[in-house]
């Protein structure tokens, strides 16, 4: 979920020509960081690996992928792809809505996870759908680019974790019951 949360960011930071690495190494030089900055260190660790070795050493030996594997690897570029997709079409149809959203909220680092809180708490108050599990993405993502306008850039290793918590935690008992992710791809992949 975190490696999802994070693709979706970085895709959506990499459109208004913000790095997430950048994010990343700023984050890493800063000495100043407080308590709750530090840790969010956990969430800005390291560069997401989306292309894992063919092959990785366990006990000294090389041991290659399973066919299942490298079909879970697959599956997740689908998964991520569909999603940034989706993610798209979410922003191009409802853009000016969407845009009013993000700028009304006046984010500041004091108030963020109670307009996150309220946003996704509204979002998924009549149930869980696809629709809105793009929506959520879709959201989390614009507050990650307008915290990043706004110099609040910690913010954003934020997002990314209540994201992931969210969707761990509340989202993920309804996307398993409704056919997984590949559920999600069968509807909003390009295949």
């Amino acid at each position: 979920n975190r490696e999802l949360v994070i693709d979706f960011v970085s895709y959506k930071l990499s459109q208004k020509g913000y790095s997430w690495s950048q994010l990343e190494e700023e984050d890493e030089n800063r000495t100043d960081f407080a308590a709750e900055e530090a840790e969010m260190d956990g969430v800005l660790n390291g560069s997401p690996s989306w292309h894992p070795p063919a092959s990785h050493v366990v006990n000294g030996a090389a041991v290659h992928r399973s066919s299942l594997e490298v079909h879970e690897i697959v599956q997740a570029a689908d998964v991520r792809q569909a999603l940034r997709e989706a993610g798209d079409e979410f922003e191009l149809r409802y853009r000016r809505a969407f845009s009013d959203l993000t700028s009304q909220l006046h984010i500041t680092p004091g108030t963020a996870y109670q307009s996150f809180e309220q946003v996704v708490n509204e979002l998924f108050r009549d149930g869980v759908n696809w629709g809105r599990i793009v929506a959520f993405f879709s959201f989390g993502g614009a507050l990650c680019v307008e915290s990043v306008d706004k110099e609040m850039r910690v913010l954003v290793g934020r997002i990314v974790s209540w994201m992931t918590t969210y969707l761990t935690d509340h989202l993920d008992p309804w996307i398993q019951e409704n056919g997984g992710w590949e559920r999600f791809v069968d509807l909003y992949g390009n295949n």
